[in-house]
């Protein structure tokens, strides 16, 4: 049996690294990464709901959201880029470079609101007090594409199966790997049911990760695991390879 950590909006998980969880429908987690100088990169984005206390626990911890400068998607579900249209509306003046896989920098250009919030949820918009609008210049990433953040380096792996567009971001200094919905602690893994996904792609992409040497797991939802992922992982690529 496993004991859930106690679940706050922001927690610390190493230095210069934060996450933050929502905490609430559609949750998701939001990762914190601080460089050398006082720069921000964020890891997800969120459902939108969040971005006032998300904003406020920022501040709390003496971190100027305005030092925001990048902004990494792991996939276009809309629980996980709904955050980047009031973020773009606060950065306006100085709005941070962007970072997504080409099939989710397409969706978030063009700015349909039928593609980013599908009708199929049962929602809207106006059900998270949301404008859509095109996000403009979003930098394609690829495969074994890397940015470097401080003292970390992240690197690309395209790994699709629960959406068309997922990656996940593996850090090479610390081995931590941000896989998005991929792939979650304790043996489990992302819906396959969606339009979009595939059981085949999934079962592919888990098999990579579970290749790699990784210390701590940052999945979109669930807290993090800061030990012992590298078993965790290979229970989930158990446990899919059943299927």
């Amino acid at each position: 049996m496993f004991r859930i950590p106690e679940r706050k909006h922001s927690n610390k998980i190493i230095e210069n690294l934060l996450y933050f969880s929502e905490l609430q429908m559609l949750d998701c987690n939001m990762y914190i990464l601080k460089d050398d100088v006082g720069g921000l990169t964020l890891i997800d984005l969120g459902n939108g709901l969040s971005m006032k206390p998300f904003i406020a626990s920022l501040e709390q911890l003496g971190l100027n959201p305005k030092n925001i400068s990048k902004i990494l998607i792991t996939h276009e579900h809309l629980d996980h880029i709904m955050g980047i249209y009031p973020i773009m509306e606060l950065l306006k003046n100085n709005p941070p470079e962007i970072f997504a896989h080409p099939y989710t920098a397409e969706l978030l250009e063009e700015g349909d609101e039928k593609k980013v919030v599908p009708p199929m949820f049962g929602a809207s918009p106006k059900t998270f007090g949301l404008t859509i609008v095109p996000i403009k210049n979003v930098t394609r990433i690829n495969e074994n594409d890397e940015i470097k953040i401080g003292t970390f380096n992240l690197r690309v792996i395209y790994t699709p199966g629960h959406s068309k567009g997922s990656i996940s971001f593996y850090e090479l200094n610390n081995k931590i790997l941000f896989p998005g919905d991929v792939v979650f602690p304790h043996g489990s893994f992302g819906r396959y049911d969606f339009p979009g996904c595939s059981l085949k792609d999934l079962k592919n992409s888990i098999n990579r990760l579970a290749d790699l040497d990784t210390n701590m797991l940052c999945s979109g939802h669930m807290p993090p695991v800061e030990k012992d992922a590298k078993s965790q992982i290979a229970n989930s690529k158990k446990n899919i390879n059943w299927m």
